[in-house]
Parts: structure tokens; C-alpha cells; sequence
């Protein structure tokens, strides 16, 4: 009877853990207007103090671009540096508020902004953007998970391990 007692606890444990115990999770979604709008495309664990990256190739330089932003604990994105290595359009063009620059041979590294998002906002670029969204060491190349041109969203949310399992999208 003790060990039955015990087995029904831990079943207990488990279903608790799988229902009610909220995990973190960085989520691609869908925000273009239409049937599949706020659908998930990809999700994974997230932490806080994670670093999420974007990566893409500009469409008037043809050069590459990294937006780096960190998660932080009221679970929005802190950015947190962009490399690239020319200026062209859309790109910051010398030091705003506190901005520090720094020049490397290979590419200008641009850091210390004091810039909060809720979420990050993409649009896949069609032809030559190439947009990728790199966490923990694996990249997903949007345009494979979403039309080119489309618009996404990449926020982080808190949601129950059953809810995050039953959702499927990895």
C-alpha cells in the first residue's frame, strides 16, 4: 500500500508540473492579417539574460546585418548590439543618446542602446534579406518556416510544459 501511495503521489507531481508549472518560451508568430493570423511557426525554452539574434542581408548595401537583443526579466527584448560593416539606409549613422561605437576592420559594432520591445518585428524579406532567427546556437531561416514578405513577431511568453508540448511547433 506504501509503495501504491507513493506512485499516486508522484503521478500527482507530474500532472501538477505538466498543467500548472509555467516554463518560458520564445515564440515566431504569424501577424499578417488573414486565416493563419497569431498562428505559432516555431517555439522553443527561453531563459532570461538569453541573447536572440537576427540576422539578415540589407537590401540596398547587399551587406550583412546582426541585431542582437537580450531577453530580460519582464520577458521583452533588450537590444543589445547590430553589427554591420557599411552604412546604407535605415542603418544608424553615428552615435544617438548613448550609443557607443566600435570600428573593428571587419564590421562597426553598435552598443549600449537603452531600447525595449515587446516583440521583435520582421518582415521576411523576399529576395534578398534572407532573414534568420538565431537562439541557443540554432538558426531558423524564416522564409522556410513562412512565406517571403510575410510578417512575423517574435515575442516570449509563459505557458504551462502541457500547453507548450500539446502546441507542437519546433
Amino acid at each position: 500500500m506504501n509503495n501504491l501511495r507513493k506512485l499516486i503521489l508522484l503521478l500527482l507531481l507530474i500532472l501538477t508540473m505538466l498543467f500548472f508549472f509555467p516554463i518560458k518560451i520564445l515564440q515566431v508568430y504569424i501577424f499578417d492579417e488573414g486565416e493563419r493570423f497569431n498562428e505559432v511557426i516555431y517555439q522553443v525554452p527561453a531563459h532570461v539574460n538569453d541573447d536572440v539574434s537576427v540576422l539578415w542581408t540589407h537590401s540596398v548595401s547587399r551587406r550583412p546585418i546582426v541585431e542582437t537583443y537580450t531577453i530580460n526579466d519582464q520577458l521583452k527584448f533588450d537590444i543589445k548590439e547590430m553589427q554591420f560593416d557599411t552604412y546604407s539606409a535605415n542603418l544608424p549613422s553615428q552615435p544617438e543618446n548613448d550609443t557607443k561605437w566600435e570600428f573593428h576592420d571587419e564590421y562597426i559594432r553598435v552598443y549600449n542602446y537603452d531600447v525595449e520591445f515587446e516583440e521583435i518585428p520582421i518582415v521576411i524579406g523576399k529576395v534578398i534579406a534572407n532573414h534568420i532567427l538565431q537562439y541557443n546556437d540554432k538558426e531558423v531561416v524564416l522564409k522556410d518556416v513562412y512565406r517571403p514578405g510575410g510578417y512575423v513577431k517574435v515575442r516570449i511568453i509563459k505557458e504551462s510544459l502541457i500547453s507548450y508540448l500539446k502546441e507542437g511547433v519546433f
